[in-house]
Protein backbone atom coordinates (compact mmCIF):
# COMPACT_ATOMS: atom_id res chain seq x y z
CA UNK A 1 0.00 0.00 0.00
CA UNK A 2 1.30 3.30 -0.82
CA UNK A 3 2.30 5.64 2.26
CA UNK A 4 0.18 8.53 0.92
CA UNK A 5 -3.10 6.41 1.74
CA UNK A 6 -3.25 6.41 5.23
CA UNK A 7 -5.09 9.51 7.04
CA UNK A 8 -3.43 10.68 10.10
CA UNK A 9 -5.82 10.88 13.52
CA UNK A 10 -5.01 11.89 16.83
CA UNK A 11 -7.08 10.11 19.46
CA UNK A 12 -6.01 11.77 22.97
CA UNK A 13 -1.96 10.82 22.98
CA UNK A 14 -2.19 8.30 20.10
CA UNK A 15 -0.91 9.24 16.64
CA UNK A 16 -2.88 6.80 14.29
CA UNK A 17 -1.63 6.40 10.88
CA UNK A 18 -5.12 4.76 9.44
CA UNK A 19 -5.21 2.90 6.12
CA UNK A 20 -7.39 3.54 2.95
CA UNK A 21 -9.05 -0.09 3.67
CA UNK A 22 -10.24 0.67 6.50
CA UNK A 23 -14.04 1.21 6.65
CA UNK A 24 -15.75 4.34 8.53
CA UNK A 25 -17.19 1.86 11.38
CA UNK A 26 -13.77 0.21 11.74
CA UNK A 27 -11.88 3.28 12.42
CA UNK A 28 -14.74 4.78 14.72
CA UNK A 29 -14.36 1.69 16.89
CA UNK A 30 -10.74 2.27 16.87
CA UNK A 31 -11.04 5.55 17.81
CA UNK A 32 -13.65 5.24 20.29
CA UNK A 33 -11.78 2.19 21.73
CA UNK A 34 -8.64 4.01 22.11
CA UNK A 35 -9.47 7.28 23.70
CA UNK A 36 -12.03 5.81 26.29
CA UNK A 37 -9.15 3.52 27.48
CA UNK A 38 -6.84 6.30 27.91
CA UNK A 39 -9.34 8.22 29.49
CA UNK A 40 -10.47 5.28 31.81
CA UNK A 41 -7.13 4.95 32.41
CA UNK A 42 -6.29 8.48 33.74
CA UNK A 43 -9.62 7.90 35.97
CA UNK A 44 -8.35 4.89 37.68
CA UNK A 45 -4.90 5.26 38.23
CA UNK A 46 -3.98 9.13 37.21
CA UNK A 47 -1.99 10.80 34.89
CA UNK A 48 0.10 8.60 32.81
CA UNK A 49 3.03 11.45 33.24
CA UNK A 50 3.78 10.36 36.88
CA UNK A 51 3.93 6.52 36.40
CA UNK A 52 3.77 4.93 33.53
CA UNK A 53 3.65 1.63 33.50
CA UNK A 54 0.69 1.43 35.89
CA UNK A 55 -1.29 3.46 33.67
CA UNK A 56 -0.32 1.51 30.71
CA UNK A 57 -1.50 -1.47 32.59
CA UNK A 58 -4.93 0.12 32.81
CA UNK A 59 -4.79 1.24 29.31
CA UNK A 60 -4.29 -1.96 28.15
CA UNK A 61 -6.50 -4.21 30.52
CA UNK A 62 -9.60 -1.69 29.43
CA UNK A 63 -8.39 -2.69 25.80
CA UNK A 64 -8.90 -6.49 26.23
CA UNK A 65 -12.29 -5.44 27.79
CA UNK A 66 -13.67 -3.59 24.61
CA UNK A 67 -13.18 -6.48 23.14
CA UNK A 68 -9.54 -6.18 21.82
CA UNK A 69 -7.66 -9.33 21.37
CA UNK A 70 -3.88 -8.64 21.73
CA UNK A 71 -1.73 -11.30 19.88
CA UNK A 72 1.77 -9.95 20.65
CA UNK A 73 2.83 -7.63 23.22
CA UNK A 74 6.44 -6.26 23.65
CA UNK A 75 7.96 -3.90 26.79
CA UNK A 76 11.68 -2.45 27.48
CA UNK A 77 12.83 -0.60 30.39
CA UNK A 78 16.59 0.79 30.05
CA UNK A 79 18.04 3.36 32.87
CA UNK A 80 18.49 7.35 31.53
CA UNK A 81 22.23 6.29 32.50
CA UNK A 82 22.11 3.61 29.73
CA UNK A 83 20.84 6.03 26.48
CA UNK A 84 22.82 7.38 24.43
CA UNK A 85 21.32 9.96 22.01
CA UNK A 86 17.39 9.48 21.55
CA UNK A 87 14.58 10.99 19.52
CA UNK A 88 11.90 10.22 21.57
CA UNK A 89 9.95 8.86 18.35
CA UNK A 90 13.26 6.31 16.97
CA UNK A 91 12.11 3.59 19.21
CA UNK A 92 8.55 3.94 18.53
CA UNK A 93 9.49 3.88 14.33
CA UNK A 94 11.82 0.77 15.11
CA UNK A 95 9.50 -1.61 16.31
CA UNK A 96 6.07 -0.33 14.28
CA UNK A 97 8.11 -1.11 11.11
CA UNK A 98 9.31 -4.37 12.60
CA UNK A 99 6.36 -5.13 12.18
CA UNK A 100 4.91 -4.06 9.07
CA UNK A 101 6.60 -3.15 6.06
CA UNK A 102 7.01 0.23 5.12
CA UNK A 103 6.08 1.42 8.45
CA UNK A 104 8.53 4.14 8.83
CA UNK A 105 7.68 5.40 5.42
CA UNK A 106 4.15 6.06 6.47
CA UNK A 107 5.06 7.24 10.09
CA UNK A 108 7.53 9.85 8.19
CA UNK A 109 4.53 10.69 5.90
CA UNK A 110 2.40 11.21 8.95
CA UNK A 111 4.51 13.27 10.66
CA UNK A 112 5.11 15.58 8.22
CA UNK A 113 1.50 16.37 7.60
CA UNK A 114 1.44 16.97 11.39
CA UNK A 115 4.53 19.29 11.61
CA UNK A 116 2.52 21.14 8.62
CA UNK A 117 -0.90 21.68 10.80
CA UNK A 118 0.28 23.93 13.58
CA UNK A 119 -2.86 23.49 15.70
CA UNK A 120 -3.02 19.76 15.28
CA UNK A 121 0.55 19.64 16.32
CA UNK A 122 -0.07 21.91 19.30
CA UNK A 123 -3.24 19.66 20.37
CA UNK A 124 -1.43 17.06 20.11
CA UNK A 125 1.70 18.11 22.43
CA UNK A 126 -0.72 18.98 25.24
CA UNK A 127 -1.72 15.31 25.29
CA UNK A 128 1.83 14.11 25.03
CA UNK A 129 3.71 16.54 26.93
CA UNK A 130 3.54 17.61 31.03
CA UNK A 131 5.91 20.88 31.87
CA UNK A 132 7.34 21.13 35.46
CA UNK A 133 9.94 22.96 37.01
CA UNK A 134 11.86 19.28 37.13
CA UNK A 135 11.68 19.72 32.77
CA UNK A 136 9.74 17.84 30.74
CA UNK A 137 7.73 14.45 30.70
CA UNK A 138 6.46 12.86 27.51
CA UNK A 139 3.79 10.11 27.32
CA UNK A 140 3.84 9.40 23.27
CA UNK A 141 2.02 6.52 21.12
CA UNK A 142 1.48 6.05 17.33
CA UNK A 143 -0.27 3.51 15.95
CA UNK A 144 -1.00 1.68 12.41
CA UNK A 145 -3.89 1.15 11.43
CA UNK A 146 -5.40 -1.98 9.31
CA UNK A 147 -8.61 -3.40 7.94
CA UNK A 148 -10.00 -5.88 10.41
CA UNK A 149 -9.75 -3.72 11.93
CA UNK A 150 -5.89 -4.74 13.66
CA UNK A 151 -3.85 -1.94 14.96
CA UNK A 152 -0.18 -2.04 16.43
CA UNK A 153 0.74 0.34 18.76
CA UNK A 154 3.85 1.49 20.52
CA UNK A 155 4.06 4.08 23.64
CA UNK A 156 7.37 5.99 25.01
CA UNK A 157 7.39 7.20 28.43
CA UNK A 158 10.21 9.31 29.42
CA UNK A 159 11.17 12.62 31.70
CA UNK A 160 14.00 15.01 30.57
CA UNK A 161 15.51 18.01 32.38
CA UNK A 162 15.07 20.29 29.25
CA UNK A 163 12.27 22.66 29.30
CA UNK A 164 9.02 21.52 27.30
CA UNK A 165 9.80 23.84 24.20
CA UNK A 166 13.13 22.52 23.71
CA UNK A 167 11.74 18.93 23.14
CA UNK A 168 9.96 17.56 20.12
CA UNK A 169 9.56 13.84 19.13
CA UNK A 170 11.94 13.62 16.53
CA UNK A 171 14.65 15.75 17.58
CA UNK A 172 17.64 14.25 20.14
CA UNK A 173 17.87 14.09 23.62
CA UNK A 174 20.97 14.60 25.58
CA UNK A 175 21.74 11.12 27.51
CA UNK A 176 22.82 13.43 30.60
CA UNK A 177 19.28 15.62 30.48
CA UNK A 178 17.32 12.25 30.88
CA UNK A 179 16.44 10.74 34.35
CA UNK A 180 15.06 8.19 35.88
CA UNK A 181 14.00 5.39 33.27
CA UNK A 182 13.01 5.00 29.53
CA UNK A 183 10.11 3.10 29.21
CA UNK A 184 8.78 1.72 25.55
CA UNK A 185 5.92 -0.68 25.24
CA UNK A 186 4.40 -2.15 21.78
CA UNK A 187 1.19 -4.19 21.42
CA UNK A 188 -0.22 -5.71 18.37
CA UNK A 189 -4.88 -6.75 18.56
CA UNK A 190 -7.79 -7.90 16.31
CA UNK A 191 -10.93 -6.29 17.29
CA UNK A 192 -13.61 -8.53 18.07
CA UNK A 193 -16.36 -7.15 16.72
CA UNK A 194 -19.40 -8.94 17.53
CA UNK A 195 -17.97 -8.15 20.53
CA UNK A 196 -17.69 -4.65 20.37
CA UNK A 197 -20.88 -4.66 19.10
CA UNK A 198 -22.82 -4.88 21.78
CA UNK A 199 -21.13 -1.85 23.42
CA UNK A 200 -20.27 0.25 20.35
CA UNK A 201 -23.62 2.61 20.88
CA UNK A 202 -22.85 3.47 24.40
CA UNK A 203 -19.33 4.19 23.61
CA UNK A 204 -19.87 6.33 20.77
CA UNK A 205 -22.45 8.61 22.61
CA UNK A 206 -19.83 8.81 26.01
CA UNK A 207 -17.51 10.02 23.51
CA UNK A 208 -19.80 12.63 21.92
CA UNK A 209 -19.99 13.76 25.37
CA UNK A 210 -16.83 14.18 26.47
CA UNK A 211 -16.20 15.77 23.28
CA UNK A 212 -18.39 18.22 23.89
CA UNK A 213 -16.14 18.83 26.81
CA UNK A 214 -12.88 19.57 24.88
CA UNK A 215 -13.28 19.37 21.44
CA UNK A 216 -9.44 18.11 20.63
CA UNK A 217 -10.06 14.48 21.63
CA UNK A 218 -10.63 12.92 18.75
CA UNK A 219 -8.94 15.11 15.45
CA UNK A 220 -7.86 14.22 11.41
CA UNK A 221 -4.86 15.69 10.73
CA UNK A 222 -5.68 17.48 7.56
CA UNK A 223 -3.27 17.18 3.89
CA UNK A 224 -4.38 13.18 3.31
CA UNK A 225 -4.59 12.45 -0.32
CA UNK A 226 -8.55 11.68 0.19
CA UNK A 227 -10.03 14.64 1.84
Amino acid sequence: METDDYSVWTAGGTLLLIAAGVTPAQRQAVLDSLLYCQLRANKVVGSRFLDYPPWYGRYRKELSERGWIITQFFHDTQSAGACSLLAPIQPLRLWLDSQFPSADNVIEQGLVRLNRAQSSLDGFRGFTFESSQCGTRLALEIGLVHPGPVINLCSIALHTSEAVERVNFEGPLLARALQGEVVVKGLSAQLDVERFELQRAQLRTLIEHKQQERGDLLHRVPGDAHE
